[in-house]
């Protein structure tokens, strides 16, 4: 399976995911429940030291950011259903944390399968973990989408990184989660009030976020031809659709223009 939007960056401003509010969201995480990948263990075992040395350390890092209880999202997630009257947001999020310990499934049965050994801590994913919690369920959102979309662009330098069917398909399929995901996050921040400062953190946090992650592996992004500024680059574009597509819900006021959206 060739990973076909390397080079292409990916619209995410999609009608069938646009229009969904929290009702549509909730049957969007439960049907795509019903399409777990099935990974074939025993293809597994066939990397090379050389391929293993060089997707090991990063691809350890995003295993163990993808996985999560979820326990101070939840928290945030009560208030916020309060707050803006979302009562259904408990739920969808519960189908989100679902969504995504299944990538860290994903990563961790291929991770065992070819003797890459497990982190139980990461420092990248410590510092992501406490500006999460900094200042509410904003900082919570905002940090959750940042790292969306930097692992959208990951995760296809990495399906074309080795010649693993296996590991081209988990990537097929994270790429698939990934993208409506950050639809999904963008309609939550339609919520909140929007001014120039929360567009000023995000930009900020993704500026940051993609020096951070390029410059640990920069060993992984080079050797695979994904310059600093290609990264970057990517990452922006998907910032600014994220951006474009809070335009479409938002009011000044901070609630979600619900006109088209039912």
């Amino acid at each position: 399976m060739t990973l076909f939007w390397r080079y292409k960056m990916q619209n995410i401003n999609r009608p069938e995911w646009t229009k969904l509010n929290y009702i549509g969201w909730l049957a969007f995480f439960k049907n795509n429940d019903k399409y777990r990948l099935t990974i074939d263990e025993l293809s597994l075992g066939t990397l090379s030291e050389s391929d293993k040395k060089l997707i090991g350390p990063s691809i350890a890092a995003f295993q163990c950011g993808e996985h999560s209880e979820g326990i101070s999202l939840r928290k945030y997630a009560e208030k916020f259903s309060k707050l803006y009257d979302e009562n259904i947001y408990n739920e969808v999020i519960n189908w989100f944390i679902k969504e995504e310990n299944f990538h860290s499934h994903y990563l961790y049965v291929f991770m065992k399968g070819e003797n890459i050994p497990i982190l139980k801590k990461n420092r990248l994913d410590i510092i992501f973990r406490k500006i999460r919690q900094f200042s509410g369920i904003e900082s919570e959102i905002i940090t959750l989408v940042t790292a969306e979309i930097i692992a959208l662009t990951y995760y296809s330098v990495l399906g074309d990184a080795t010649d693993s069917k296996e590991l081209k398909k988990i990537c097929h399929q994270m790429l698939h989660d990934e993208l409506p995901h950050i639809v999904f996050q963008s309609y939550t921040i339609s919520h909140f009030k929007q001014s120039r400062l929360l567009r000023m953190k995000r930009r900020i946090l993704m500026e940051i976020t993609t020096i951070a992650v390029y410059f640990t592996f920069h060993k992984f992004f080079k050797k695979n031809l994904c310059s600093f500024s290609f990264f970057r680059k990517e990452n922006l574009g998907y910032l600014s659709q994220s951006e474009d597509i809070i335009k479409q819900f938002a009011l000044p006021d901070g609630n979600p223009n619900l006109m088209g959206n039912q």
